[in-house]
């Protein structure tokens, strides 16, 4: 009898790639139903631009953020109100920082990434993790893949996470 080489890292991933996507399809599928069978009450939801929602993502591909995690709706309202996709943009609690000196002379930390926009715990309390709000990371999802509405991000942080947007897409 042969001993089994162990997987190399990469075979190792590749398999838990494929067991996450097959424990994915059977969620997805049950969105799909339920998408089907009340479109117009998803087409109905009220959802409002810079409200935070639980979403279920799915399972990624890359680097694309995956599973059911904090987003927030940048789709303009009249979207919201008539579509039954809304435009997205995920919450990460991986804080990639850098610590730079502010004109006062004092050293500050800041998103090491340009398109990230920090939501801190004990400023949006219904928030778990202090989160990076990822603009290059936009989407567009079914209005059915959006659970419990958690908070809403006030006006001058979505102001400065549309900013990051805009630099996305070179506006």
């Amino acid at each position: 009898m042969t001993q089994q080489q162990p997987l190399n890292p990469i075979e190792q991933a590749k398999i838990a790639k494929e067991t996450a996507i097959d424990q994915w399809i059977p969620r997805k599928k049950e969105l799909a139903k339920e998408f089907i069978q009340d479109e117009a009450k998803q087409k109905a939801r009220n959802l409002v631009k810079g409200s935070v929602h639980l979403c279920e993502l799915g399972e990624n591909i890359g680097s694309e953020q995956s599973e059911e995690r904090p987003v927030i709706i940048v789709s303009n309202d009249r979207i919201n109100s008539t579509s039954t996709n809304v435009k997205i943009i995920p919450l990460s609690k991986t804080l990639k920082t850098k610590q730079v000196v502010n004109r006062k002379k004092r050293t500050i930390t800041v998103p090491k990434v340009k398109t990230h926009f920090f939501l801190m715990k004990s400023k949006y309390k219904f928030l778990t993790y202090d989160s990076a709000a990822m603009a290059e990371g936009i989407t567009t999802v079914s209005k059915v893949r959006l659970g419990k509405h958690l908070g809403s991000v006030d006006p001058d942080d979505l102001e400065k996470i549309m900013s990051r947007l805009k630099w996305v897409f070179d506006f």
